[in-house]
C-alpha cells in the first residue's frame, strides 16, 4: 500500500469517527436546541470527507499512483481537510450565524485551507487520470 493510500485511508477513518461523535453530540443536543445548524453542517462536513478521502485512496491504488507526488498530494488534501473539519467544528462552537458575514475564526480557516486543498486536488487528480 502507497504512502499516499495510506494518508488517505487513516485520515478518512479518524474523519468518520469524529462525524460519528458529532452526530451523536448533534443527536443529544437536538432535543434542547432545535436550531444549531452550524454542528449540523460541521457533522455533514465531516462524514463528507471520509467517503472523498476513502474514494481516493481506492482510486490512487487502482491506477498505481504511488509516486511523491501521490504522498504530496494526498498531504495537502488531508492537511486542508482537516482545517475545513476544524473550521466548521470551530463555527458551531464559537455560535457563528453566518461565518461569511461575521468573517468568524472558522471562517478564516476555512477560507485558508483552500490553499492546501487545491493544490492537493489539483496534484490527485491529474495523477489518477494520467495513470488511467
Amino acid at each position: 500500500m502507497s504512502t499516499a493510500q495510506q494518508l488517505f485511508l487513516a485520515y478518512g477513518t479518524i474523519i468518520l469517527a469524529v462525524g460519528m461523535v458529532l452526530g451523536i453530540i448533534l443527536g443529544m443536543l437536538r432535543a434542547n436546541q432545535p436550531d444549531i445548524r452550524t454542528l449540523a453542517m460541521a457533522h455533514v462536513e465531516v462524514l463528507m470527507q471520509s467517503s472523498m478521502h476513502f474514494g481516493l485512496a481506492f482510486a490512487v491504488g487502482a491506477v498505481g499512483f504511488e509516486s511523491g507526488w501521490a504522498t504530496i498530494g494526498a498531504t495537502l488534501l488531508v492537511v486542508g481537510s482537516a482545517m475545513q473539519a476544524t473550521g466548521a467544528t470551530l463555527n458551531w462552537v464559537t455560535k457563528t450565524r453566518d461565518q461569511f458575514a461575521e468573517k468568524s475564526s472558522g471562517w478564516m480557516i476555512n477560507s485558508a485551507s483552500t490553499f492546501a486543498m487545491a493544490p492537493g486536488m489539483a496534484i490527485a487528480a491529474i495523477g489518477i487520470l494520467a495513470n488511467l
